[in-house]
């Protein structure tokens, strides 16, 4: 059976002109990679530019009630973008909020251990912030409608020291060993409500428990850049499952040895292998991921998607967000095999090019 070894995390990753790659349990208090010693090349270019070259992105994932969703925010350095996007699971109603955040020193901060990322928008207001010492990451938005969506709320929390609460953090070659990503990655339980207002008609919806990803990733961007995620969240014999697997061109070579794909189920994590995705029928039709090792073998079939073209001074970005379910099984690194269906999750199909 496959197997990446994992070590504690050091204490921090901080303008190390040698990156220290690796699978690490645990966080470092601050995720930075600035500072590598000639990135792109061996040409003695100052660090104060290769750090440009440097893109972050903040993101939360949430299952709760009847809403799947995510919040994303991009560091492009000068400039930033948020992104609110969730569907109604029942109705397949999708609500989308898109903002681009002007010039700020930093929109996605370095430190772990306590922190927050915000839209101060009038009319999208989004806020993410996270209180180790409290053990608390927070979710909140405010956002304002108009003639095609509802203006909604959201107040979600979770639960950061929960027993089924676990994190993981990467660093890996992207794609050679002169270049570096790093990830960091938390399954948490989740708590909060969402509320809708279509014109004064108000849907309120009871607190509920769900699951939360909270991911945070900092890499030296190719000038091309295109890949593919998924994240499913749910529920699977009364223990929270929450997944990532991707494919992208700032892979590392050895794919084996470093690769961000991991499963974390009721407290445990499981470092997975890297896989092949496929779509064969089209984007909109089922889509397949598995691996050679026997421990990724799933289903995804989509149920709506959100476009978005970002075109801004160098940055041209093409995302794809699509709502979906999961069938198939996963393996632990016990040897557990895991199998459902109909399991909620969203894909991401990307390109980038700066």
């Amino acid at each position: 059976m496959y197997s990446r070894s994992t070590e504690p995390c050091p204490p921090q990753f901080v303008k190390n002109a040698k990156p220290v790659f690796g699978t690490f349990t645990g966080h470092p208090s601050r995720l930075d990679i600035r500072g590598v010693q000639s990135p792109y090349s061996t040409l003695p270019l100052p660090l104060w530019i290769t750090n440009l070259r440097i893109k972050s992105r903040l993101s939360v994932f949430f299952n709760l009630g009847p809403y799947i969703g995510c919040v994303d925010f991009f560091d492009a350095k000068i400039f930033g973008f948020s992104d609110v996007c969730f569907w109604n699971k029942e109705t397949k109603q999708r609500f989308v909020y898109r903002s681009v955040m002007g010039p700020r020193k930093r929109f996605v901060p370095h430190n772990l251990n306590i922190g927050f990322t915000a839209n101060y928008k009038k009319h999208r207001y989004a806020r993410i912030s996270w209180d180790r010492n409290r053990g608390m990451l927070s979710l909140i938005f405010n956002l304002k409608g108009n003639r095609v969506r509802p203006s909604s709320n959201g107040a979600l929390i979770a639960d950061t020291s929960s027993e089924e609460a676990s994190e993981l953090t990467l660093v890996m070659p992207s794609p050679i060993v002169r270049r570096c990503s790093a990830h960091y990655m938390q399954s948490v339980p989740l708590h909060g409500a969402i509320t809708l207002d279509s014109n004064g008609d108000i849907q309120t919806m009871n607190d509920s428990d769900g699951q939360a990803f909270f991911d945070m990733s900092r890499t030296y961007m190719k000038f091309h850049t295109k890949g593919e995620f998924l994240t499913g969240l749910g529920s699977v014999n009364g223990k929270q499952l929450v997944f990532r697997l991707q494919v992208s061109t700032q892979d590392a070579i050895e794919r084996d040895r470093y690769n961000a794909n991991a499963m974390f189920y009721g407290g445990d994590v499981t470092a997975l292998p890297p896989v092949v995705i496929t779509h064969p029928y089209g984007m909109m039709n089922t889509w397949f991921i598995q691996d050679t090792e026997g421990m990724v073998d799933l289903s995804f079939t989509p149920v709506s998607d959100n476009p978005n073209v970002i075109s801004a001074f160098v940055l041209r970005s093409e995302y794809h967000t699509m709502y979906g379910t999961f069938e198939g099984t996963l393996v632990t690194g016990s040897g557990e095999k895991i199998s459902f269906k109909s399991l909620a999750g969203i894909t991401k199909k990307y390109m980038i090019r700066l």
